[in-house]
């Protein structure tokens, strides 16, 4: 299920679900991938996957370029094949939990 709040991207990759599989869980590729030169240090840890379906990681940013006061959240890769060998590729990113804003109409709770 996606939330609200969620970004998702989806497109069709020329590579087999194995091979983009590799790429999101062989550290130096993930690293290649999602890490690029002056991009803020993201902290992962992985939660659910299943082999060449589906992968899902805790994700935090840190150090320089970091959005102050990030929370985590989850990134999801879906991998579907295709008729011709290639991979419908699906990535939703979603908060852990949704932040109130500060000019939100929700109460507060008051500590007795």
């Amino acid at each position: 299920m996606t939330t609200p709040d969620a970004l998702v991207f989806e497109c069709t990759l020329d590579a087999a679900p194995e091979k983009v599989w590799r790429a999101l869980t062989v550290r130096e590729y993930l690293e290649r991938w999602l890490k690029p030169d002056g991009a803020a240090e993201v902290d992962m840890a992985m939660v659910s996957a299943e082999e060449n379906k589906s992968l899902t990681y805790r994700w935090r940013e840190s150090g320089q370029g970091a959005i102050l006061g990030a929370e985590d959240s989850l990134v999801t890769f879906e991998l579907t094949p295709t008729a011709d060998g290639g991979t419908w590729f699906r990535l939703t990113h979603a908060p852990v939990a949704v932040p109130v804003a500060a000019n939100s109409n929700v109460a507060m709770a008051m500590a007795a």
